[in-house]
């Protein structure tokens, strides 16, 4: 090391320890004390050193999930045995069932913060303010928008004080989901595939383009072919089997609430109204993947990068070149803490039974 690196070293180490000392001499970030941390809503926060038991909402369990299996006091969804088999037992045993906006039930809990991942809006940041200041608990928003998914996680590492796995999280998204956009914007408009995302049990519920919960089909250079208004919250307009034959789409997306019988697709493929449309009759109908979580939505959580990669390359296999198998179990060794079969992972893959099994 040549001695101007030394010189630097010596000043930088230096620094930090009068950083420290005035730090210590103002009575701030001693040890086991607090520190003042600003969250991605502009809101100054002061939290725990260091954080041992954490509130989290729907939005943001997922994305806490990936850092940490133990810290969280509560679970928000309640998980079948075919999902309960992708997570640790420390994520949802012995833990209540509270989701967000239950303030006394947070009070109970005790965390040492809450993490709420939502829309930064006016509205919502008010929302959270006055929690706070409710509970009497540090409270930190988190920004939910899927295109700022590397700040976020970059945030959380100085969080959670786990820079590492940050960083690791962060080139997952560097390596597989950076470009998915880029290449979005070459697929010309006489090429985009024309998609109806199939939700309810009959399949006549839908969420169109600029909706939070069909947001990939527009990421990834498809088009959403319905016409409806986008429904805040839950989402889920109703619509006509008329509509879905006017719309005559390429591609039918079902989800089928996460539910491991899979019966809104089994309906889609069978019942005679549905039959006739030339998506179902030229067999182009997908079950979205959904275990552990839904793989394009519900939630709209950190759970959709692998369903970004998987529609991407599901419509378009010439554009994105993904060997989804080795991705598939990538994406769940680093935000699951789960090793997978290559048996386990095509299973994922291929969630629809195929047609002779429904008759």
């Amino acid at each position: 090391m040549n001695k101007i690196k030394k010189s630097a070293i010596c000043l930088l180490v230096l620094f930090v320890c009068l950083l420290s000392a005035c730090r210590n001499k103002a009575g701030k970030e001693v040890a086991g004390s607090t520190r003042t941390i600003t969250d991605m809503a502009g809101r100054k926060v002061e939290i725990p050193q260091h954080i041992r038991s954490v509130f989290v909402d729907r939005h943001s369990s997922q994305m806490f999930y990936a850092f940490d299996t133990v810290m969280t006091v509560n679970r928000v969804f309640n998980y079948n045995e075919s999902e309960k088999k992708f997570l640790k037992k420390s994520f949802y045993e012995n833990k209540p069932y509270a989701i967000e906006g239950g303030s006394e039930e947070i009070i109970r809990l005790k965390p040492d913060v809450v993490i709420y991942s939502q829309v930064l809006t006016k509205a919502n940041i008010e929302a959270v303010n006055a929690l706070q200041a409710k509970i009497h608990i540090p409270v930190i928003l988190l920004d939910m928008d899927i295109n700022k998914y590397k700040e976020i996680l970059a945030f959380m590492g100085i969080v959670l004080n786990k820079p590492e796995k940050a960083e690791e999280l962060i080139s997952f998204i560097e390596t597989y989901i950076d470009s998915i956009p880029v290449k979005a914007h070459t697929i010309a408009e006489k090429d985009k595939k024309r998609i109806y995302y199939a939700e309810g049990m009959r399949g006549l519920k839908t969420d169109p383009s600029g909706s939070v919960h069909s947001l990939l089909i527009d990421l990834v250079g498809a088009k959403n072919v319905a016409t409806v208004d986008v429904l805040p919250e839950k989402g889920m307009s109703n619509v006509s089997i008329e509509q879905v034959y006017a719309w005559n789409p390429d591609i039918v997306l079902v989800w089928s609430g996460n539910f491991d019988g899979l019966d809104s697709y089994k309906f889609i493929r069978t019942s005679p109204i549905w039959t006739q449309l030339k998506a179902v009759k030229q067999n182009m109908l997908y079950q979205v993947p959904w275990r552990p979580f839904g793989w394009i939505d519900r939630p709209p959580g950190i759970n959709r990068l692998i369903g970004y990669i998987w529609l991407s390359h599901l419509l378009y296999p010439t554009v994105y070149k993904f060997d989804m198998l080795a991705v598939t179990k990538e994406f769940f060794h680093k935000f699951y803490h789960y090793d997978m079969s290559d048996a386990e992972a095509l299973d994922l893959l291929n969630p629809q039974p195929s047609i002779n099994e429904l008759h």
